[in-house]
């Protein structure tokens, strides 16, 4: 088993009163989920972490996590970089939205916000209500985007076309007059499109959306085989003795 060790993050404030009793638990449910988040930016990396356990303690509020000595080394060095080059710019988005957010948080309850660990005698790093680092990444990136769903509105002076799509909500398209005039008219029907376009590190939202071509996208309904897949299922099913706590399962692996 790899050797354990733990990082911390003690809180205070100016007038040095706080204590565990005065976090309420929105603000460690966030301490936790920020400090996960900064270890492991990405849904594959927060899926494969070890095992992390938390404790708070006296002496103000410390925020105190117990992890493999290689996550130390990690938070060590990344916080000691951001204290010595006094910026964010080596960061990737998520770790700079994450400190960006320890600074607010710093400004507006006048916080002073301490980053220990377990192999380092002083703070690799202090946040408090002065500090004032700037978010420099981009906020998003450029791509072709694939997009499904109905169209409900198309032309106008400035040709565009409006589209219903599960996974982003109504989206507005622009395309040119040949584009949206080319064979059939397209409203109330599903469609797939090519697009290009912005989406967002921060929140996945997708903006200046371009058309680049329509995409055959033709759903077929086909019972003989739903009703053969649901006998196959059923058989299985029959072998779950506890139907809830499976379905909790599959939706947290989903998560």
């Amino acid at each position: 088993m790899e050797e354990q060790g733990y990082i911390e993050i003690l809180v205070t404030n100016k007038e040095n009163t706080l204590t565990p009793k005065d976090i309420d638990i929105n603000e460690v449910k966030d301490f936790i989920s920020d400090v996960e988040s900064f270890l492991y930016p990405n849904r594959k990396e927060k899926q494969n972490r070890p095992h992390i356990s938390y404790d708070i303690e006296e002496g103000s509020a410390k925020h105190r996590f117990f992890l493999p000595i290689t996550a130390v080394i990690l938070f060590n060095g990344l916080t000691t970089e951001i204290k010595n080059r006094n910026n964010l710019d080596f960061l990737d988005y998520k770790r700079q939205s994450i400190i960006d957010k320890f600074q607010k948080k710093a400004h507006k309850e006048n916080y002073i916000i301490k980053f220990n660990n377990s192999i380092s005698k002083e703070p690799s790093l202090i946040i408090d209500y002065t500090t004032n680092y700037e978010m420099i990444a981009p906020n998003f990136y450029e791509s072709e985007f694939y997009l499904y769903g109905e169209i409900y509105q198309e032309g106008g002076k400035n040709p565009n076309l409006h589209i219903t799509t599960k996974e982003y909500g109504n989206l507005t398209v622009s395309a040119t007059k040949e584009q949206i005039m080319d064979e059939e008219k397209k409203t109330y029907k599903p469609y797939g499109i090519k697009v290009r376009g912005k989406k967002s590190f921060e929140d996945d939202t997708l903006t200046d959306l371009q058309l680049v071509e329509f995409i055959q996208y033709k759903p077929v309904f086909n019972k003989t085989l739903l009703e053969k897949m649901i006998g196959k299922a059923s058989s299985n099913l029959s072998k779950i003795t506890n139907v809830d706590a499976w379905l909790e399962d599959i939706k947290a692996e989903g998560v």
